[in-house]
């Protein structure tokens, strides 16, 4: 081989090197980005669950705070009484 011939095949050689050492990289990078998102992503499934919880315990609440049956005891306690029938009106469609 001639001196010509054995630097360009170094040459290929170092560019060879070079991008599988690049891949390498991007490939560990990508992994690294890859198992951070799943975490992420478990985060935000343990958010939205936590949210769901308190959405339905606030639910449940607001229709404990709003039933009937409380309202009318809450109003007989202050001195209120359901109206007469002659004191409401009907709306019809």
């Amino acid at each position: 081989m001639s001196d010509r011939t054995k630097s360009r095949t170094w040459g290929w050689l170092a560019v060879i090197l070079s991008l599988t050492f690049f891949l390498g990289l991007a490939k560990v990078w990508v992994n690294i980005e890859r198992v951070d998102l799943s975490y992420r992503i478990q985060t935000l499934q343990n958010e939205y669950r936590e949210n769901q919880e308190l959405r339905t315990k606030l639910t449940i609440e607001k229709n404990n705070l709003l039933s009937p049956y409380r309202l009318r005891e809450m109003g007989e306690e202050m001195g209120m009484f359901s109206p007469a029938e002659i004191q409401t009106r009907k709306i019809r469609n």
